[in-house]
């Protein structure tokens, strides 16, 4: 069915399938690459943030413990509590407000740089208590209530340093959440006299997700070093496992992704390590928000290449309309040329190449229709006799009078260069032709040499190269002739052959030691090891020339042309001959021949 169509829609339907195929590739490319730097960046960003939040959650921390660190330094506090007494169920702290008051005034002074955002609270071996804070909530607690708190359990018993609690119920206002640190406080016998407690409120947690730049709260995990979650801000329910990933335990941050069994919600985590601690921030993101910037790049990118794609064929129909006009219109005048009148219907206004081409075709046609009047009074007079004169005395003077008229045509259409190549081609065909003696000079043979090489230059245009440098004192020697242009003709048959260009060719004549020298060079291929193994045998066997055996094998491998003008030259000179021939190291074959002077 394609064939049917008009050469205008092939070319149409051609060009619109190419121009298809390349938006799509790129369109494809354009969207994959920016799509991956999108998501990278999105998640880059979430990557920072939970690392920002990770870093203040540490500086929160470290916060805390470095107020524990100090009261555990200080001499005064361990003093206190190492001389301590027992006053039975009765606080010391109470009992004694002078000593309770000096301790206030010495926390103060621990916490006059930075003001205290919690609660400082001491506890003795012997569960005497006393806080330190900004607030007046606490109550009223008995040292047996204080016995019974797990974290006064489990402290004056570890044999840690501190204790993180996660977010608990205060236990000393029995008013909101608060998470903490518990560190004992041991002296130099590394006996616990006493611990001390300072906690935050869960706010101090809860304002890690919130920037002041964004307008909704961020949503965050908080979980320990068992992977169990302490804190989260929106609801997670009660199975919080699927939260988790065993990247937690084998990498330091990335991220992955995890759905909600609850909402069906897919998230991206977001991790980031501590340093220094045991709690880990889990940033999570809804995975829609993540693609959303992608989906709206992919609209826009398939929005914008079928808009591209709409206008490249309406351009591509109005061009290829009007640039195969001409054709149509030569087509029709061709079809309704008939042998009566030879005559194209044209309209030569356009003055393009069409035109101008249908221009040369009726100029044929009319040259046509003279030679087949001609013919036909040819035909009618002398047919049977004329055609046996033709093919029994072919004239070569017939090729000269037709390079002639071809050089004649082209000067009378101005392209002086076909009127060169026709003249240097029919001196070639003379010389060739005319053998008289079989012997010429190196100059005329040169001269031979350089107008195929002309030719040759014009046919590949610029993919060859060639240089000609003879020592004039070589002009007159003698020497067959077609020696030097079958060699370098076999250079274009074989040498250059599968080559990429440029092609380089040198031929260069030179004397040394009372003789003669041409060595012709390319770039080629080369010769091959069996090819050049069979040339040398064969030199060496000397009368092996005439062998019809030798020839077989020389034609196998491409080197029939050598073997005809090493043969020539080995009877021109006697046996006085040089021949040799071999690989360049560059690349690239180099045939050298010679002969002895001759004065």
């Amino acid at each position: 069915m394609f064939k049917k169509l008009q050469f205008h829609y092939k070319l149409f339907i051609g060009f619109s399938l190419i121009i298809f195929a390349i938006l799509i590739v790129s369109s494809g490319l354009f969207y994959f690459y920016t799509g991956s730097i999108v998501e990278t960046n999105i998640v880059e960003t979430q990557q920072q943030t939970a690392q920002k939040i990770q870093e203040q959650l540490e500086l929160v921390l470290s916060q805390i413990d470095n107020l524990t660190i100090s009261v555990n330094a200080s001499d005064f506090i361990m003093n206190l509590l190492e001389n301590m007494p027992d006053e039975g169920e009765a606080n010391y702290f109470d009992k004694f407000p002078r000593v309770s008051e000096e301790l206030r005034n010495y926390l103060f002074s621990l916490t006059a740089l930075k003001p205290l955002k919690g609660r400082i609270s001491i506890i003795s071996k012997y569960a005497d208590y006393m806080d330190f804070s900004n607030r007046p909530d606490t109550q009223n607690i008995t040292k047996n209530d204080v016995r019974q708190l797990d974290f006064v359990k489990e402290g004056m018993k570890t044999e840690q340093f501190k204790l993180f609690l996660p977010p608990h119920p205060d236990e000393w206002s029995n008013k909101g959440t608060v998470f903490s640190v518990v560190r004992p406080l041991r002296n130099n016998n590394y006996e616990i006299q006493g611990l001390i407690e300072v906690s935050y409120n869960v706010e101090a947690l809860e304002r890690l997700f919130q920037f002041k730049n964004q307008s909704q709260v961020l949503k965050g995990v908080v979980i320990d070093a068992n992977q169990q979650v302490i804190y989260d801000n929106f609801q997670l329910g009660n199975d919080k496992s699927w939260l988790l990933n065993t990247r937690l335990a084998s990498d330091a941050y990335g991220n992955y992704e995890v759905k909600n069994p609850q909402d069906g919600k897919a998230y991206v985590v977001t991790f980031n390590k501590p340093a220094n601690y045991d709690w880990t921030i889990l940033l999570l993101e809804d995975l829609t928000v993540i693609q959303k910037p992608i989906f709206i790049l992919r609209s826009l990118t398939i929005i914008s290449y079928l808009s591209i794609f709409t206008i490249f064929i309406i351009i591509l129909y109005i061009y290829t309309k009007n640039i195969t006009r001409p054709i149509r219109s030569l087509k029709k005048s061709v079809i309704s040329v008939n042998m009566d009148s030879l005559r194209l219907k044209l309209n030569l206004a356009q003055g393009n190449e069409l035109t101008l081409l249908a221009q040369a075709f009726q100029d044929l046609l009319d040259e046509v229709k003279g030679n087949m009047n001609l013919m036909v009074e040819s035909q009618a007079r002398e047919m049977s006799a004329h055609m046996l004169a033709l093919q029994a005395q072919m004239n070569p003077h017939f090729l000269y009078n037709t390079l002639a008229v071809i050089g004649a045509y082209g000067i009378k259409k101005g392209n002086d260069e076909v009127m060169q190549m026709c003249a240097d081609l029919s001196d070639m065909l003379r010389y060739t032709i005319d053998l008289d003696n079989g012997q010429t000079k190196i100059r005329t043979e040169i001269a031979h040499v350089e107008k195929y090489l002309k030719l040759m230059s014009l046919r590949f245009e610029h993919y060859l190269e060639y240089n000609i440098d003879i020592d004039e004192s070589l002009w007159d020697m003698p020497i067959p002739k077609l020696t030097l242009e079958p060699i370098i003709e076999n250079v274009f048959r074989h040498g250059f052959n599968d080559v990429e260009p440029p092609w380089v060719l040198t031929v260069k004549g030179y004397i040394k030691e009372r003789r003669w020298y041409i060595e012709m060079k390319d770039n080629g291929n080369g010769f091959e090891a069996a090819s050049i193994e069979q040339l040398k045998v064969s030199l060496k066997e000397g009368n092996d020339f005439l062998n019809p055996q030798h020839f077989t094998q020389s034609k196998a491998n491409g080197g029939m042309g050598l073997m005809n003008t090493f043969m020539r030259l080995h009877y021109f000179y006697k046996g006085e001959e040089t021949i040799e021939f071999f690989n360049a190291a560059e690349g690239g074959a180099i045939i050298r021949i010679g002969g002895p002077l001759v004065e």
